[in-house]
Order: structure tokens, then sequence, then C-alpha cells
């Protein structure tokens, strides 16, 4: 289902909610009381339509004015206007309604017009036309000319006028008949007093009042067990909205939990949400080009379609990365012995040679052996 992007100010949040209740009579789904920022645009993104609602408090907010500037660019932009407030000067030329004077009416003809660019915009049916009104059941009947139409009766003359020609003809009938003597009326017999007759009294119908009781017991039970079931309706979608409006639009594992819970209403922005950020993670990781980048997309999209290029493109920068060689360390050779500093009879060792060959052996000097035949202690 698509859905609509209504940008207003925070003072405005009434009259956006009772535009986003109408519009979704259209089965349209409206997103709205998001503030400037990238939450707001990430929506515009995927948004076919989007409404920039005006009003007094609206016109003078710079953040609003650069929010609807980047929808242009993104969505159909169509502006709302309230309490005959005009557009700002960089949106005059644009497509917009006046709203004023505006209670929720279907017949209000500038609210029709909104419908009818939202709907065709957003690929939904349009709105069904406006219920008659009825009757005013005002009728005044008239005299019928000769060829039959009807006239309406003049007001206030032909009554007077028929009830004078009435008294004129029933004068001389009056006069004509002969007067006629009174008779003279008879006493009427004294009343004679009546017996009562005894009557029956009515049993009383037994299994009426047991009727009465169970009709009103399954009433009881079938109001409590609606109302029941209406309560928990209305607490598992208040629960659903509530959760949804928690949740980071910037978490991957956080939108895949929600919708793998129960979003009812919401599971289609949900999905948008995951696959807007899918597109932004990949475009992010494009722009930065490096390993950890793409490594850390995988790690949040393993099964996305842009899975292969990016490990294709990790591959590629393994390749390009330059072969780290080993430091060799010098070995310190070690400082030469001065020779006056030798105790006499002693001779200099040269230094150890570190050139990997065989080292020379120096035999004791005559001076330091002593004789065969000298003992030894």
């Amino acid at each position: 289902m698509p859905s609509v992007v209504i940008i207003h100010a925070a003072e405005d949040t009434l009259p956006a909610r009772a535009l986003a209740e109408k519009l979704r009579l259209a089965q349209i789904q409206v997103v709205l009381e998001k503030p400037p920022g990238e939450e707001l645009r990430a929506a515009v993104k995927g948004a076919p339509v989007t409404i920039a609602l005006w009003s007094p408090r609206s016109t003078a907010n710079n953040e609003i004015a650069e929010e609807v500037k980047f929808a242009r660019g993104k969505s159909n932009v169509f502006h709302a206007l309230m309490q005959s407030a005009q557009a700002p000067e960089a949106f005059r030329s644009d497509k917009s309604v006046n709203l004023t004077g505006w209670r929720g009416e279907d017949e209000f003809q500038p609210w029709r017009d909104l419908a009818k660019l939202v709907t065709d915009k957003a690929g939904v049916a349009p709105l069904p036309p406006p219920a008659p009104k009825p009757p005013s059941g005002f009728f005044q009947p008239g005299r019928v000319n000769e060829g039959g139409a009807q006239t309406a009766a003049p007001q206030g003359r032909q009554p007077q006028q028929q009830q004078q020609r009435a008294q004129q003809q029933q004068q001389p009938r009056q006069q004509a008949q002969p007067q006629q003597r009174p008779t003279p009326q008879r006493a009427a017999p004294p009343p004679q007093p009546q017996r009562s007759i005894p009557q029956q009294d009515a049993e009383p119908k037994k299994g009426g009042g047991m009727v009465v009781i169970a009709a009103v017991v399954f009433v009881l039970v079938a109001a409590l067990g609606g109302g029941g079931y209406w309560y928990m309706t209305q607490n598992s979608a208040s629960a659903t909205s509530a959760s949804w409006d928690a949740i980071d639009r910037n978490d991957a594992d956080g939108l895949r939990a929600f919708i793998a819970g129960d979003p009812g209403e919401y599971r289609e922005e949900a999905e948008q949400a995951l696959s807007s950020l899918e597109e932004r993670s990949f475009e992010s990781a494009s722009d930065t080009d490096t390993i950890e980048a793409f490594e850390a997309f995988l790690n949040d999209f393993p099964d996305s379609a842009h899975a292969t290029r990016a490990s294709g493109r990790i591959a590629e920068l393994r390749t390009l990365q330059p072969t780290t060689e080993t430091p060799t360390e010098d070995v310190p050779l070690a400082p030469e012995t001065d020779p006056d500093l030798l105790p006499p009879g002693t001779t200099t060792t040269p230094a150890p040679d570190t050139s990997g060959g065989p080292q020379p052996i120096t035999p004791p000097s005559e001076e330091n052996t002593p004789p065969a035949d000298q003992p030894t202690n």
C-alpha cells in the first residue's frame, strides 16, 4: 500500500492527524509527526506523495522549508494551506490547495481536489463521491392547472376567499329550511344497581420469569464478550503502535524482530524502512570502500541482493593490500678492547665474526703456558 508523508510543524499536529484520518479512508498509509532530520527524509524517499501543511505557525519555520525542498526532488509534493496562510515564496509556483474553513466535510471541494491529486499520484482508487444530502421534507401544495402543471397557492389570500364563499353559500340554505319546534326532553330513568359477576383471577404463567432471566443473562454475556474482545483489540493495536514508535529505524535487527512478531498495519512500513536502511548501508560501504565497511554490511544484511558485490569487492581489496616484511634486528657488536687498559701478559681477543662462517681458534701464548714438569696446584 503506498504511503503519503505529511510535513508539518509540531504545533500543527492535531490538523495533521485529522488530514491523515481522511486519507486513510482511501486505503493510504500516512506517515506524520516526524521531526526534521534523517528519519523524515528516509520516509520521504520511500513515499510517492508528500503533503506540506502550511499554517501561520509554520510558514516562518526554516527547518520545515528545508525538508520540503528536499522532498521536491524525491517525491510528488502538494501544499495544503490552513487558516488563510500562504506558502513560502520558494513554493508559490507549486500545486497548492486552500483548506481554510474545512471541518472534515466530504463534500468540501478543496478537500476533494487534494484527495484526487493524492490518489492519482499514489496509484490507488479515488475516494467515493460524497453522500447526497437528504431532502428537507418541506412540501407546499398548489393549484393544478388544466394542463396538469401544479402551481403554488398564494399564501394568505386563498383561504380567506374560500371561507367567505362557503359562508355565503350556507346563508341561503339556512333561510330556506323551515324552523322546527324543539321537542321536549324526557327525564332519563334512574340507574339501577347492577350485580358484579365474580371473576376468577388469571393464573400466573409459569416459566415466563425463567425465560426473561435467561434472555438477560445471554445479553449480559454477549455484551461482556464483545466488550472484552474490543478491549483486547484496542490494547493490541495500542501496544503495536507503541512498539513501532520505539524502534530505531537504523537498527536492522530491531526492524527484523518487529516484522517477525505481530506488526499489524505497520508491516509494510517496517519492510520499507528495512529496505531503505539496506540501500543506505550499501551506499555508505561503497563510499568508504574498505574491507571493514563491506564486512559490517554483510553482517547486518547477509541475504541482501548486494551481498555478492560486497564479497567480490572485499576479495579485490585484499589482493590490493601490500605484503608486510618482517624487520630484521641488527645484532650489536661487542666494543673493541683497548690494549692499553689490559694487564700485562694478557692478549686481546678479536670480536666474533657474525658473518656465519667458522670461527678461528687462538692457541694460548707460551708465556701463559706453564712447563710440563712444573707441578700444578
